[in-house]
């Protein structure tokens, strides 16, 4: 399935001593019972890419040390997240659109290895303690399939013009409604109620979800939940 949606496929083969590849298995057999494998997820701190580097953490303990100097960059999870979502416009928006705050947080380079890339990278720039020595703690990288270049093409369903021609629409039933000397309530009732639910969602996974990147979401200044009361008005 990788191959077929073009993604890379990259092994490490991790330089544990048996003992340390015990623990991690040991763990792993334990993690996998039915009673255990359920957990908060969180998108950011807690998925399925950090699973990863914390399983490795957890049991190793300060055995390994990651090192993220090779990182430069001082980018927020929010533009992190954005440079992975270019092909995939609606989402990206829908996630600019629920997800508040928390986002706009400068990520650390260890909180980078919320995306698998950084995971990866991370793992290459760690070292692990085996026999009071140091050494790197991936022994061997193995590419077993590497992404193929693909031409972006352009799409009319893209967010931005999708949005410009709704723009426009407006723009052009207000002339005729003041022309004409009547409103347009059936489009009232569309644009009301869907930014009125919009704001509902928000609200919604800021309080009464678990998902802490859903707080303090600036979009609700816009999306206001009160406008699915303008639509029954």
């Amino acid at each position: 399935s990788y191959i077929e949606d073009n993604r890379y496929i990259h092994e490490q083969v991790l330089n544990l001593s048996q003992e340390q590849k015990q623990k991690v298995f040991d763990y792993l057999v334990w993690n996998a019972a039915p009673e255990n494998r359920e957990y908060p997820y969180d998108y950011f701190y807690d998925n399925c890419a950090t699973k990863i580097r914390d399983v490795v953490v957890k049991n190793l303990g300060s055995d390994v040390s990651f090192d993220g100097s090779y990182i430069t960059t001082n980018y927020s999870i929010r533009e992190l997240t954005d440079f992975y979502l270019e092909p995939f416009p609606w989402l990206d928006l829908g996630i600019d659109v629920c997800l508040g705050l928390p986002m706009d947080k400068k990520a650390t380079p260890y909180e980078y290895m919320f995306l698998p890339d950084y995971v990866e990278s991370g793992f290459d720039h760690a070292v692990v303690k085996s026999d009071s020595a140091l050494t790197p703690l991936v022994k061997d990288k193995i590419i077993i399939y590497s992404e193929q270049p693909e031409e972006s093409s352009f799409s009319f369903t893209h967010p931005l013009l999708v949005f410009c021609l709704l723009l426009l629409l407006t723009l052009a039933l207000c002339v005729r409604d003041f022309y004409k000397k009547k409103l347009s309530n059936w489009f009232d009732v569309i644009l009301f109620g869907s930014t009125g639910f919009i704001g509902v969602l928000l609200l919604l996974l800021w309080f009464f979800t678990d998902h802490k990147a859903a707080a303090y979401n600036f979009n609700l200044l816009w999306a206001l939940p009160t406008h699915v009361v303008a639509v029954v008005a």
